[in-house]
């Protein structure tokens, strides 16, 4: 019994020396994997914000989203009017494991939650959710340079191929624009595989809204377009409607949806 134990051939004694880093370095290679962890981090994110509302260490709570996978918490994403946290900067934690970095891992991902229909959030978030709905756009968006400036300085210190942007529903409109935005920001004289790696960097988008609707559904988008007018001019017999409406195109786009770009 013992030699049987002992035996390389046995399934229980390769389970049992297969170690954390061996399983760490080959699941990084698994797409599936990948986008679990895009989607751990997107909800740090969101708890990020919730537990600031709650007044709360956000941190505390939200760590053990992304401390599995040997990232660190770089910097939150601020909206400066009303403190809300859209977004965040993760990095790769080399203090929490000596060991070089998995094979394939990113260096840093750029991670953006979608709306929160709470108090201290609803009104900034509808706002940007109504602005892309009605013009396939977060132009005018207050979050919107600060998160370009934050893609930017991240592939600027690890490049475009070490680095992930991902986002969910609102969040993924953020996503998909900053990176539409680092592209166009490009400059002319790069060499053409430079701006290549830019165009090609690595996306994950859960249920990123857009709008190639059906030609019934366009009187939702420009429904949306007046209500977005109406919800910054303060308007108050606006906002049950306004609210129905997001509701209404929320139950249109909402399905499940997951656009990924990744270098194989």
């Amino acid at each position: 019994m013992a030699q049987q134990a002992s035996s390389p051939a046995c399934p229980t004694t390769a389970t049992t020396t297969t170690t954390w880093t061996e399983l760490t370095n080959t699941s990084w290679r698994d797409d599936d994997y990948r986008r679990m962890v895009m989607a751990y981090l997107i909800e740090a994110v969101y708890l990020l914000e919730l537990e600031r509302q709650e007044r709360r260490d956000a941190a505390a709570v939200a760590q053990q989203w992304w401390e599995p996978f040997q990232f660190r918490l770089a910097h939150e994403l601020v909206d400066d009017r009303d403190g809300s946290v859209f977004g965040a900067v993760f990095e790769r934690d080399h203090q929490a494991s000596p060991t070089p970095s998995p094979s394939g891992a990113p260096s840093a991902v750029v991670a953006f939650r979608g709306a929160l229909l709470r108090a201290p959030t609803i009104r900034r978030d509808v706002e940007d959710r109504l602005r892309l709905l009605a013009r396939y756009s977060l132009r005018g968006s207050a979050r919107l340079a600060r998160a370009a400036q934050a893609l930017s300085a991240t592939v600027d210190r690890f490049g475009s191929e070490n680095v992930c942007v991902c986002g969910h529903s609102l969040g993924a409109g953020f996503a998909r624009q900053v990176v539409r935005m680092l592209v166009a920001s490009s400059p002319r004289h790069q060499q053409p595989q430079q701006q290549q790696a830019a165009a090609s960097l690595e996306s994950h988008l859960f249920n990123a809204p857009y709008l190639s609707l059906p030609m019934g559904v366009r009187g939702v988008v420009r429904t949306a377009d007046c209500l977005l007018k109406a919800l910054r001019s303060g308007v108050a017999k606006w906002r049950g409607k306004a609210l129905r409406n997001v509701a209404y195109a929320n139950c249109i786009l909402g399905y499940t949806r997951l656009e990924s770009t990744r270098k194989l």
